[in-house]
């Protein structure tokens, strides 16, 4: 008979792609790379929130680490500056650049040629401080990402002025026609004369590329320019939430790049993992390109983020305290602030406006930065607070920060509006499902543009949610025959696919939309795919087999831990483990079979009561975690011996001699005038709690209360070829909490050194850093165990206090 088919309901949301700009971290230049950057992320759908981070090409700092495994892109890609960008950035270059190339030109004869059109044109393909990608960087974005990928290629665009996003983007001027929203005048907001505040302003508002203007231009949209800088200021300040404190707006908000490439999106945060009224505003101080990009990207992820570019401040107080100098000195009228000066002091009142106040718990706001010292942050504070009215409430609600205590745990999502939750109930058999998914549509378009509207659609299965590895995208969601990692993705925010097909091949929606069918791979093929191409193999150890069986007869781990958790009748199984030397009333201790049986006075102790003893008893017989029988001695070997009541009838057989004898009263152990029923524990059972695998199983149970979607585990498995051919070690806790991957140690006895060394080796592997490491033990910890422990990532203890109520 084939397996019982089980039912799952899977939840389909439809998205656009989402995407991690890598700019060049030492070009002198990185402005004008991240202006381009958004310029290209302003012309395709869903593109205001794609990520900027900076990269020498080798090494990505930690923090965006951090950013890009929150965020989980589906696509990696580089933007190279042309030289053409040098016209702004630097143009005394670009013009000494482009007389020599006019002599050169004068020299020959080009006939009618346009020497411009042609400088022009051979300026925007040159690049200019080229980005590279090294093997090994490659490979890590890989394997921490999981993006969709080609081969050992994570980069799947690269960008310039000239040459914008491909396929599986769409393009604005393609698909607008389509839109149910009617767009209205959209507005150009012309690049600032200084950069840095060009730059800010089209982080907030984006950016439009002549190509981009002469294609919205042809759609009959007549852009209306806003070029005056304090309306730039006022709709920056609009943008980054002033709104909310400004009796009037713009009106503008709505017509810029950035809103309509948001066109029919919606933003949504976890639920349970947000709290508008807890979150800080994040208060970014700095000059350098990381200051930026880590201001951008947060600003993608989460609202309530705030840049405030370091010279501006400096150049701020020092007006201030200009102006204080001439008033003291008599001088009726200080100089105004300039511009500059100006948006500096509105950043920290927009800032500074966005900690509510009143009945819900106050906000705060964190200071930080990626270029500064905490110390410098707090002089910094100091002098930000003379701008506000209330300095001394924007000191005590302000806090200076180290950048790692700064959370990327709670970030937006953007899905289509009214597509976020579309609920299919599908049929498995062994993990597989009878039928194709019925693939989501786009719903607020009039028409799906084949060949230039892309979408993803995302996956959540009800109680399954894998971690993001590069190779379960194409295991999961079956698209084609002989699929490969380009197809499908394991995010960490579901199982990923591009729609409506790779390969457009009719003019048929319902003919081209693709439907794959959904596979789940059990645990232990999840935790193989973790250690893919590093050798390691995983298996069940005997400890593990122990476990499950355990667990197969309390029913769940939800039960096993709860009845071990208690001290009642955790103390049960305790008294199973006694030997003769330490045997309490009611165990009886048999030495030939190194076993404790208990009779219900035993249980009773533990329990308080002969009721609550005789409903467990009950309780555990029915799941065969106990068994009945009596305790008799052979009246030939005198062999005393625990025999089942599946075993005896009016007479039983020795278990040594093999004499079978009718048992009577001189057959009792301990001289009984009537036979006392005495309970045997179950063999895995007692295996697993003499192997000390309760610890392991508490520290499960604890992982899985934390757990809000999907919870999976493989306890006491060894890891074959760990070290080298031959090398096994074992892993006490291998567990999926939410899709991230938790490893753990579990002793009874005091954790050692060693204890750490496999985690140390396993960090050092080409592989993703395990969410959290778990040591447990019931035992006081060492101060030295304790600091070997601190310099692995993402580990934490737990003592007994925390697993066991005694």
């Amino acid at each position: 008979m084939g397996t019982e088919p089980t039912y799952k309901n899977i939840t389909a949301m439809v998205r656009p792609p989402r995407c991690a700009i890598f700019i060049n971290s030492k070009s002198k230049y990185w402005h004008a790379a991240a202006e381009g950057a958004i310029a290209i992320a302003s012309e395709v759908w869903g593109g205001r929130n794609f990520l900027i981070v900076p990269t020498d090409g080798v090494t990505i700092a930690d923090k965006f680490w951090e950013l890009l495994e929150a965020y989980s892109p589906d696509y990696l890609a580089i933007y190279n500056l042309s030289f053409s960008e040098l016209e702004n950035a630097d143009p005394d270059i670009y013009r000494r650049v482009k007389e020599q190339y006019k002599t050169a030109w004068d020299d020959q004869d080009h006939g009618d040629a346009d020497f411009d059109e042609f400088f022009s044109n051979s300026s925007a393909m040159s690049r200019y401080d080229e980005l590279g990608m090294s093997d090994d960087l490659q490979k890590e974005l890989i394997y921490r990402l999981s993006p969709f990928h080609h081969g050992s290629h994570a980069i799947d665009q690269y960008l310039t002025e000239s040459s914008g996003f491909g396929y599986p983007f769409s393009k604005m001027a393609k698909i607008l026609p389509a839109a149910t929203y009617h767009l209205t005048s959209p507005i150009t907001v012309a690049a600032e004369t200084n950069a840095t505040l060009s730059l800010l302003v089209h982080s907030q508002t984006g950016a439009s590329t002549r190509e981009y203007q002469r294609e919205m231009s042809a759609l009959g949209y007549a852009e209306l320019p806003l070029t005056d800088s304090k309306s730039c200021v006022d709709l920056l300040a609009e943008m980054l939430g002033e709104k909310q404190l400004l009796a009037q707006s713009t009106g503008h908000a709505s017509n810029v790049p950035f809103q309509i490439n948001m066109m029919h999106l919606g933003q949504y945060y976890r639920v349970d993992r947000h709290r508008t009224h807890e979150e800080p505003v994040v208060l970014i101080l700095g000059d350098t390109v990381d200051d930026f990009c880590l201001y951008y990207s947060m600003s993608r992820m989460h609202e309530g983020v705030v840049w405030i570019p370091l010279a501006w401040l400096k150049d701020l107080i020092f007006a201030l305290n200009n102006r204080r100098k001439l008033r003291n000195q008599g001088v009726p009228t200080a100089p105004s602030l300039n511009h500059l000066q100006e948006t500096a002091r509105r950043l920290v009142s927009v800032a500074f406006g966005l900690i509510k106040y009143g009945y819900e718990p106050k906000k705060r706001i964190q200071l930080c930065s990626l270029s500064l010292r905490k110390r410098q942050l707090a002089a910094y504070k100091g002098q930000m607070a003379r701008v506000v009215v209330e300095s001394s409430r924007f000191r005590a609600a302000t806090d200076c920060v180290e950048m790692a205590s700064v959370s990327t745990e709670c970030n937006l999502r953007v899905f289509e509006q009214d597509n976020y939750a579309n609920h299919r109930s599908m049929t498995f058999v062994d993990g597989k499902s009878v039928s194709p998914l019925d693939t989501p549509r786009l719903k607020n378009f009039s028409e799906v543009k084949l060949g230039a509207h892309y979408w993803i659609t995302s996956l959540h299965i009800e109680g399954y949610q894998p971690p993001s590895l590069p190779s379960l995208g194409p295991e999961i969601v079956k698209l084609f025959r002989g699929s490969s990692t380009t197809e499908a993705r394991a995010a960490n925010d579901g199982v990923a696919y591009v729609c409506p097909n790779a390969m457009i091949f009719s003019n048929d929606l319902d003919a081209t939309l693709v439907r794959p069918k959904i596979e789940t791979p059990d645990v232990m093929s999840l935790f193989s795919s973790y250690f893919a191409g590093t050798g390691i193999r995983v298996r069940y150890s005997d400890k593990g087999r122990y476990f499950n069986d355990t667990l197969s007869r309390f029913g769940s781990l939800d039960h096993l831990g709860a009845f071990i958790e208690a001290k009642e009748t955790r103390s049960v199984l305790d008294k199973f483990m006694q030997t003769g030397k330490n045997a309490d009333d009611g165990v009886f201790y048999v030495r030939t079979d190194q076993r404790a049986y208990l009779d219900l006075d035993a249980i009773s102790a533990s329990m308080g009561s002969k009721e609550a003893a005789a409903d467990l008893v009950d309780e555990l017989l029915t799941k065969d975690i106990l068994q009945r029988g009596y305790i008799l001695k052979c009246e030939q070997c005198s062999l005393s011996s625990w025999y089942s009541l599946g075993v005896l009838s009016s007479s039983f057989t020795c278990n040594r001699c093999s004499y079978q004898q009718r048992f009577t009263q001189k057959h009792w152990k301990n001289g009984l005038v009537e036979p006392r029923w005495c309970y045997k524990l179950a063999e895995t059972v007692y295996q697993f709690y003499d192997k000390n695998s309760h610890l392991t199983a508490q520290v499960l149970y604890k992982l899985k209360s934390q757990s809000t979607t999907a919870f999976h585990f493989a306890p006491e498995i060894d890891l074959v070829n760990f070290s080298g051919p031959g090398e096994d070690r074992e892993m006490d806790v291998a567990c999926i909490l939410d899709g991230q991957i938790i490893f753990g140690e579990c002793k009874t006895e005091p954790l050692k050194l060693k204890d750490a060394a496999k985690f140390e080796q396993l960090a050092h592997m080409p592989i993703k850093n395990p969410a959290r490491i778990v040591f447990a033990t019931t035992q006081k910890v060492s101060d030295d165990f304790k600091r070997r422990m601190s310099r692995l990532p993402n580990a934490e203890l737990m003592i007994r206090s925390d697993l066991y109520n005694d």
